[in-house]
């Protein structure tokens, strides 16, 4: 086999690559959206101009095969057709066809204000079939890597879309939860990412910057509710520990009024008008907002009610025990007159019985028994038995 033979078979064996590359390219899924889209002009920006470069580069691919074609198929037909003409011929000719400038490639137009009269309407220039086959691999390599970069972006981008979607369906709820109808971000931006995916992936970011900002604020207010709902539930325990508070003075109140009278109450400092029912009336207001989501509010208004529920615990917490001072004085007398009992028993056992003394001793008995007491009798009474009895010491 001859240099010719050998060369035309290469150039054979590259239109047939050239045509399966270019024709599997062509009909590939992607390549098939991406032109569908194109043409129902569903894109924009960058991954316009990308895919029009990219569909336009197959066609002139094409073009420039069947350019390519034509020589070798011309070469082909001289080797196989010119019985009259001789080897050394035909080889030169075929040479030319195959290794000279035999290709006549259009290149662009030529306006009207730059064309002669003999001139033609497209400018072209003269190729060998090497060099046309070069412009060619570089035409296929970038509309491939274009083609694979613009699905790349736009399953990428569909798929985080989605995820944002779905992040934002979540917060979505989670806000209404919240009644949180403000702050939330606007995704209209989401159709010009869907047109322009090579351009879309700054545009993602900020999507998702957007709803970590809305996530943060919802946390807030989340924190904000659970502060709420915690303020008002305490509120509703100090109101019982009030209320509790308020039944032990009234018990104190009645005890010492059955011991001493019920005038004693009067020399008292005694508490004003309860406090309770305007304080419950306060914190059911305060629930009601919580209800209607006003958290912040109910806050300031829980530190308002929390200082006066204070208030009302530290005044019946110094009533109570001014109370309790009131009946410790009966069981502080009860107490001297059961030492001074016991000493008088001593006495007794050693210096005998004293009239007088046991007199004394049996009216404090009975004044003790007596309601209401007289605190001031008994005190003097007291007093009076000490007396007698440290006088036989």
């Amino acid at each position: 086999m001859s240099n010719i033979d050998d060369s035309l078979a290469v150039w054979q064996q590259r239109l047939a690559a050239i045509s399966t590359n270019a024709n599997e390219l062509a009909d590939a899924e992607s390549t098939k959206r991406i032109r569908i889209k194109l043409r129902a002009g569903n894109y924009s920006g960058l991954s316009k101009a990308k895919a029009e470069q990219a569909t336009a580069q197959l066609s002139t691919l094409v073009d420039d095969y069947l350019l390519l074609a034509k020589i070798v198929d011309e070469a082909l037909n001289i080797a196989q057709h010119s019985l009259f003409m001789s080897s050394s011929t035909r080889e030169d000719k075929i040479f030319a066809l195959l290794e000279g400038s035999s290709i006549v490639r259009t290149t662009g137009q030529v306006s009207i204000k730059n064309r002669d009269l003999l001139g033609s309407a497209a400018q072209s220039s003269q190729l060998t079939p090497a060099a046309l086959l070069l412009i060619m691999q570089n035409e296929f390599e970038q509309a491939r890597d274009s083609l694979n970069q613009l699905d790349l972006a736009e399953s990428r981008g569909a798929e985080a879309l989605v995820g944002i979607k779905h992040d934002y369906s979540l917060m979505e709820q989670r806000a209404k939860g919240l009644k949180a109808e403000s702050d939330r971000p606007s995704f209209i931006e989401i159709q010009g990412l869907q047109a322009d995916p090579l351009n879309a992936l700054d545009g993602i970011e900020a999507l998702r910057r957007s709803l970590s900002v809305w996530a943060a604020k919802l946390d807030d207010l989340e924190r904000t509710r659970l502060s709420a709902e915690k303020e008002v539930e305490q509120a509703k325990l100090t109101l019982n520990e009030l209320r509790d508070l308020e039944l032990t003075y009234h018990s104190q109140c009645e005890n010492l009024s059955h011991l001493c009278g019920a005038q004693t109450l009067s020399t008292l400092k005694m508490p004003g008008t309860s406090p309770i029912a305007m304080l419950q009336s306060w914190c059911e207001t305060l629930e009601n907002s919580l209800h209607a989501g006003q958290w912040s509010a109910v806050l300031v208004g829980m530190s308002r009610l929390q200082l006066a529920m204070t208030q009302a615990q530290a005044d019946l917490n110094r009533a109570i025990a001014e109370v309790q001072t009131r009946c410790a004085e009966v069981d502080e007398l009860k107490g001297r007159f059961a030492a001074y009992k016991a000493k008088d028993q001593a006495l007794m056992m050693q210096h005998g019985i004293d009239q007088r003394r046991q007199q004394l001793r049996a009216q404090i008995e009975t004044d003790l028994l007596m309601r209401p007491l007289d605190l001031e009798n008994l005190r003097v009474k007291l007093s009076q038995y000490q007396q007698q009895l440290s006088k036989i010491i």
